[in-house]
């Protein structure tokens, strides 16, 4: 059809200007026709949605977007609300914010997924039962104060969701989740430790005619001595999975990305992220390379929240407490 109308262009009398003009638009019409209708067929992408994460020195921040629709139609920009599965009286349909809720299965780990609405809503709903029978099964008690539950570590939690997605690979989740949360590690580190030891010099005069000592001096002197100490250490480090549909796992260092704009993200992320960010540093990265990467995207935007799951030190040196920050950030 296309193809037609051109020739029918070029066979008019037309200036050579407006030939190419005319002619130039009917290319980029086709080209953008071509893409919206893959778009479309996609229907991981058919709400749109994106999600950036990565990882600093001893802290992970995970950036949303606002935005929720059906293709090019706009239906929700309020934020996303994280969906606390240690919480018995949890209603979605008393959450006023982005439909896209998010899953938190323990104050270490936050799962977030992009896809279609319908599949995310029944994946999170499934995840949640098999995190709670994974407890139990672990001989978890849970009490008000929730000191003596038992909890999954990240890396278990990113297990289990594969399992769960390749499970229904004939009947697949059209979702792409992603997986962040810090890793409780024990490490061991050498000290040097320098103790001072008591040395004791006795100097005794005898006398040949009679065995036995007639009188003896005794002096003190105090000796440096160094030695090592082994320590053992609690860190947290982050880890960061994201999956496909199947299940199959990439886990990554730095940064990981998910959604319509996941190729905008790989090259923003890779242009500004540093090892060894703190947690604030980490979250004006993240933030400036999510924003940035959904300016070249229309199905994401409208706004985006980040989260900082950051470790805290105790006074005796371990990285015991986790800490979850939220932070609002606004763009077009």
């Amino acid at each position: 059809r296309y193809n037609t109308i051109a020739l029918a262009v070029l066979q008019t009398p037309y200036t050579l200007s407006m030939k190419a003009i005319i002619t130039a638009s009917l290319i980029f019409i086709a080209i953008l026709s071509v893409c919206t209708a893959q778009q479309r067929s996609d229907p991981t992408k058919f709400n749109g949605g994106s999600i950036l994460a990565m990882a600093g020195r001893n802290s992970v921040a995970i950036a949303i977007d606002s935005r929720f629709g059906l293709g090019m139609q706009t239906i929700s920009t309020a934020a996303p609300s994280p969906s606390n599965d240690d919480d018995d009286n949890n209603d979605d349909s008393t959450n006023n914010g982005n439909p896209r809720i998010l899953l938190l299965p323990n104050s270490n780990t936050l799962l977030a997924w992009t896809g279609l609405y319908g599949d995310g809503l029944g994946f999170a709903d499934e995840m949640s039962v098999l995190l709670a029978s994974k407890v139990r099964r672990a001989g978890g008690m849970r009490f008000d104060n929730g000191t003596t539950r038992k909890t999954m570590n990240p890396r278990a939690i990113a297990m289990l969701m594969s399992h769960l997605l390749y499970r229904r690979r004939n009947a697949p989740y059209y979702v792409e989740p992603v997986i962040v949360g810090l890793e409780t590690v024990l490490v061991q580190e050498d000290c040097l430790v320098e103790k001072k030891k008591t040395v004791r010099a006795i100097t005794a005069t005898t006398n040949n005619d009679i065995d036995e000592v007639e009188s003896a001096s005794a002096s003190m002197s105090i000796a440096p001595e160094t030695q090592i100490q082994h320590k053992v250490k609690t860190i947290q480090r982050p880890y960061l999975c994201t999956s496909d549909m199947l299940g199959a796992q990439s886990t990554s260092h730095s940064f990981v990305c998910s959604g319509v704009a996941s190729r905008s993200l790989h090259g923003t992320a890779e242009a500004l992220w540093r090892p060894n960010l703190e947690g604030d540093e980490l979250v004006e990265i993240c933030g400036r390379a999510f924003v940035s990467a959904l300016e070249r995207d229309c199905y994401s935007g409208y706004g985006a929240v980040v989260y900082l799951i950051q470790a805290k030190e105790n006074d005796d040196g371990n990285e015991s407490d986790v800490c979850i920050v939220e932070y609002v950030i606004s763009s077009r």
